[in-house]
């Protein structure tokens, strides 16, 4: 996926973006639950937009067992990407981790 499609699909919607947030300051990844339930958004929503974002490969998805975490991909260019765009959360980020 190029840089244009990485953008695009990360901030298309505010969804995403408050996702994105949420999962910034998670350590270890959250539940799709967890996530509708703290965004006040439906299960069905969350679980829409965590794929779009797990496709797009924004964030990592971690099976245990029947538990679905996520979190924020260590990708390079992902952290770059999410440190520009939303640096407040992110501010502990370094390019290299």
């Amino acid at each position: 996926m190029n840089w244009d499609d990485l953008l695009v699909e990360a901030f298309s919607n505010r969804i995403r973006v408050r996702i994105l947030r949420l999962l910034s300051s998670a350590k270890g990844g959250m539940n799709i639950s967890k996530i509708a339930r703290t965004l006040n958004i439906s299960y069905s929503s969350a679980e829409r937009n965590l794929e779009a974002l797990k496709s797009a490969e924004i964030l990592e998805e971690v099976r245990l067992g029947r538990v679905r975490l996520y979190r924020l991909s260590e990708r390079r260019e992902v952290r770059v990407i999410l440190r520009c765009l939303v640096p407040h959360e992110l501010e502990g980020l370094r390019e290299d981790s």
